[in-house]
């Protein structure tokens, strides 16, 4: 399924096609993107403005953790019924600065959590304080050996 057929009934097609090229290059001025699509650079930066203001996007840097050789793992937690408890925890791990990304599941799991640190010791040590909160009830840990793709981009060349 394209990107056209999933976003059709929420965004019309120029919005649409600043999307993906965005998401293909973040860096990509509105001039440019305008000759690819057909319209102005003005035109361009209104819609876009218009896409992060309504928070359609929001770009971001990306920083490829294992390029830089740190090690990073995801956490899937399952939280006890507490709410209070529930929101403590996931205002801990947005404050965070080495939790890069916290996303809420329906189903066995409750949160993932993705986190990177200095060596593997060092990450050990993270994941620790992570899942010896008193909002968890259960957790599965899973060290990241490779990323192929991420963000909606191939990150690693396959030989």
């Amino acid at each position: 399924m394209s990107w056209e057929e999933v976003f059709s009934n929420i965004l019309d097609d120029k919005d649409i096609k600043i999307l993906k090229i965005l998401n293909q290059d973040a860096n990509i001025s509105d001039a440019k993107i305008g000759k690819l699509i057909g319209l102005s650079k003005t035109s361009v930066r209104v819609r876009r403005i218009k896409l992060q203001n309504s928070g359609v996007l929001k770009i971001v840097g990306v920083i490829i953790l294992q390029n830089l050789r740190l090690p990073y793992a995801d956490i899937q937690v399952k939280l006890k019924n507490d709410l209070i408890l529930r929101e403590q925890f996931i205002n801990k791990l947005i404050n965070n600065d080495l939790v890069y990304e916290v996303t809420e599941y329906m189903g066995d799991w409750d949160l993932l959590i993705r986190l990177f640190h200095k060596d593997i010791v060092s990450l050990k040590d993270e994941i620790l304080k992570i899942i010896s909160d008193k909002a968890i009830q259960d957790y599965r840990i899973n060290y990241v050996a490779r990323t192929y793709k991420a963000w909606g981009k191939s990150i690693l060349s396959i030989l």
